[in-house]
């Protein structure tokens, strides 16, 4: 009754519609907005609002087991990803309230085999992503990490401990960087002289009353009323994909929505560490000029339609999920999704703006579109023919399209090839990746001219042009064997049907070709290093991981 007693006063909060016409509630718009998830044989999601601590709303949608039949449920333990790091950041606070270390400790005190760059770098640049170190999980897909393999913590700390340059010197510059919470849970375990499991259970989880929350560090542990992940399949429905991580601080963190919500409860009354520690948690960070960050500990700070939002999410295989609070409302939105297919950051700000239209003193929410499930439709094969071929949506990118067995085929320059679903005539969307690409009409010759790539909320124009092509000279000149050892991996780069074909510990991938020496991988850029002599080697360089050196290496043939 009590409960029921709160949701009533939460849903009975002033609104802006009129009294003769009132909006509908946040549950019915969350029901509408989640409606193509509440079905079975389909993955779901799980929605929770706390309001002054207490839950006063929860829904499920769909399966958490689609082999078994079984279905969503609010005591479903996900996966959380990144969201772990508010954990891991929460044990080093605690660890500095014992006055066990400080935050501007040099790391090197407790983790001596970290590689000397020549430059500090603190515990405190580790927990702000503002230390440098090249992102672990971007470096292992450079050396060949394939989907359904296992990471593992010594693998990923024997990456880290070769590494020789900085992507910036530590506190010039923001980098979310997994490898940074990965070290930070290595201290927690030096200076507690315990697994980083067991002290996170023992002095966050068992306090709070979170009985069903864990830092997994082995991913074959058995966790009951796990939900399973997954991810749509090209042929279509769903295919299992487990997220093979054994490996604690970055991620690793299965719970509840239950659970989670003592933990939201924790913000305002500190129960575990005190309200000081509370209030460092969400202290955001500074850079060595004084520009402000907007990441504190395991946590962005910022502001949402004029008011202060606390939030993070996490993504691993098929589990999305985003924890949204509103401190000085004491409000809190909660998505937990198992299927890469729903997107848990719109859907949250969706949520959010659900519940934030009844709280005075919300700025008015941004128009946004609505959201768009896409169905595949019958289209005769023989109408593909006038959308086959090559789409630049940059000078240094595009999409070649090709028909397959009377189905067309797109490949992103220095990506899978993978298959292209119609949803009317002239507009087709991808399951793996969430894009969609619309045909311009035939003009009166019957050609296409273009298009418009759909990338998340981008729409990026498209021209048909021929695709650009490495001359022979230049295919001759960047073949070859290339070594890394940072990575301890080799790449054999080679021409094929006039393209530039990389095989690596990961596969065989076709580069694709910018005209300008600089080629995309799918999994970076690669750029080389050429002289009137030739091209000694080249850098492979993503986002979170920049500048990793290759040098070519002569290999000695094999003896007969």
């Amino acid at each position: 009754m009590k409960r029921i007693a709160l949701l009533a006063a939460f849903l009975a909060a002033p609104v802006a519609a009129s009294a003769a016409q009132p909006a509908p509630s946040p549950e019915r718009q969350i029901d509408a907005l989640l409606a193509p998830w509440n079905r079975p044989g389909a993955p779901g999601v799980v929605v929770g609002v706390i309001r002054d601590g207490k839950v006063v709303l929860t829904k499920r949608y769909g399966m958490a087991d689609i082999e078994r039949g079984v279905p969503m449920s609010p005591s479903a333990e996900f996966f959380i990803g990144s969201m772990s790091k508010q954990f891991t950041a929460f044990a080093i606070h605690l660890l500095a309230k014992d006055g066990k270390l400080s935050l501007d400790d040099d790391v090197h005190m407790y983790l001596p085999d970290v590689p000397d760059f020549g430059r500090k770098i603190t515990i405190r640049h580790l927990m702000h992503h503002t230390s440098g170190l090249r992102d672990y999980f971007d470096l292992m897909a450079m050396a060949g990490l394939r989907p359904g393999d296992v990471i593992e913590e010594d693998k990923a700390l024997a990456t880290i401990r070769r590494q020789r340059t900085l992507n910036f010197e530590p506190g010039q510059g923001w980098d979310y960087s997994n490898t940074g919470y990965v070290l930070l849970a290595r201290i927690v375990e030096r200076v507690a002289g315990k697994p980083f499991p067991e002290f996170a259970r023992e002095r966050i989880f068992v306090p709070l009353g979170m009985t069903h929350t864990l830092f997994q560090q082995d991913y074959r542990t058995l966790v009951p009323g796990r939900v399973l992940s997954y991810v749509p399949a090209d042929t279509g429905g769903y295919r299992l994909a487990p997220v093979n991580i054994s490996m604690a601080g970055d991620g690793g963190v299965l719970t509840t929505l239950g659970d989670l919500a003592l933990w939201d409860r924790n913000f305002y009354d500190g129960r575990v560490g005190g309200m000081d520690v509370i209030r460092q948690m969400q202290a955001t960070g500074v850079l060595n000029d004084g520009k402000p960050i907007e990441y504190a500990s395991g946590l962005f700070v910022h502001a949402y339609r004029g008011l202060r939002l606390v939030e993070h999410g996490g993504t691993a295989g098929g589990y999305g999920n985003q924890l949204w609070r509103f401190p000085d409302q004491h409000l809190s939105v909660m998505v937990f999704a198992n299927t890469s297919d729903i997107d848990t950051d719109l859907t949250v700000r969706r949520i959010a703006d659900m519940v934030l239209d009844r709280v005075p003193g919300a700025a008015p929410a941004s128009p946004s579109a609505p959201a768009t499930t896409f169905k595949e439709i019958r289209l005769d094969p023989a109408r593909l023919d006038a959308l086959v071929g090559f789409y630049a949506t940059s000078p240094q990118s595009g999409i070649t399209f090709t028909k397959e067995n009377g189905r067309l085929m797109a490949l992103g320059m220095g990506f899978p090839k993978m298959p292209a679903f119609p949803y009317s005539e002239r507009d087709f969307f991808a399951r793996m990746t969430a894009s969609r690409f619309s045909f311009d009409p035939p003009g009166p010759d019957g050609i296409v001219a273009g298009g418009v790539l759909h990338w998340g909320e981008q729409d990026i124009p498209a021209t048909r042009t021929t695709r650009p092509m490495p001359s022979a000279a230049e295919l001759k000149r960047v073949e070859g064997d290339f070594y890394s050892d940072e990575l301890h991996v080799l790449y054999s780069i080679a021409g094929k049907d006039g393209d530039l074909v990389l095989t690596y510990p990961g596969g065989t991938v076709t580069l694709g070709f910018n005209g300008e020496r600089d080629y995309e991988t799918g999994f970076g850029t690669l750029k080389y290093q050429c002289s009137a002599e030739g091209c000694s080697g080249f850098t492979v360089s993503t986002e979170r991981a920049r500048n990793v050196q290759f040098r070519r290496v002569a290999l000695a043939s094999a003896s007969r």
